[in-house]
């Protein structure tokens, strides 16, 4: 039996880390046709040291929209780390910076619960509504130190607009 996907050495889960989250975005095409847009675990370069904005680029551009993809397993929660929802955050601002010409875009969060085969898509006002809930709750750390807002699923699709379930297609 294999281990869980939490338990797995992080060279384990850093090759596969967002791999089942992003397949299901891209089969699902909730906004129809998309491009990539952020890194993809880019081979020989890290990451670690560029600014938080380009570190966190959100991983696909669709209908005028940013979307970041994120994943859920089993205990329902999501971990959506501090340092990603600031780098969205200043995302936004891009992206709404073009409103004065009456094109700004919207960041999205598109969440798989990889446990329930389910997937919510939140805006950006409903992600800061999340937040701010999980915020009052109380912000995590993982083993590494990084700190996380803490989101049940539950909470997700109480507050999400676009909650779908979702089934591979057969083989």
């Amino acid at each position: 039996m294999s281990q869980p996907y939490r338990d797995q050495p992080w060279n384990a889960r850093f090759g596969k880390m967002g791999d089942q989250a992003e397949t299901v975005f891209e089969e699902v095409r909730p906004l129809g046709p998309f491009i990539r847009f952020g890194w993809n675990r880019p081979q020989g370069i890290s990451v670690t040291h560029m600014p938080v904005v380009l570190r966190h680029k959100p991983d696909y551009y669709a209908a005028g929209s940013l979307i970041e993809v994120v994943g859920l397993g089993k205990d329902g929660i999501l971990k959506l780390k501090v340092s990603k929802y600031e780098a969205l955050k200043l995302w936004r601002q891009l992206m709404a910076g073009d409103d004065m010409m009456g094109q700004g875009g919207e960041i999205l969060l598109f969440v798989w619960n990889s446990h329930k085969k389910m997937y919510a898509l939140l805006s950006w006002e409903e992600q800061k509504q999340l937040v701010a809930a999980a915020r009052r709750e109380g912000i995590k750390e993982f083993n590494d130190g990084n700190r996380y807002f803490p989101i049940p699923w539950d909470s997700i699709t109480a507050k999400a607009s676009w909650v779908e379930a979702w089934q591979d297609p057969p083989s």
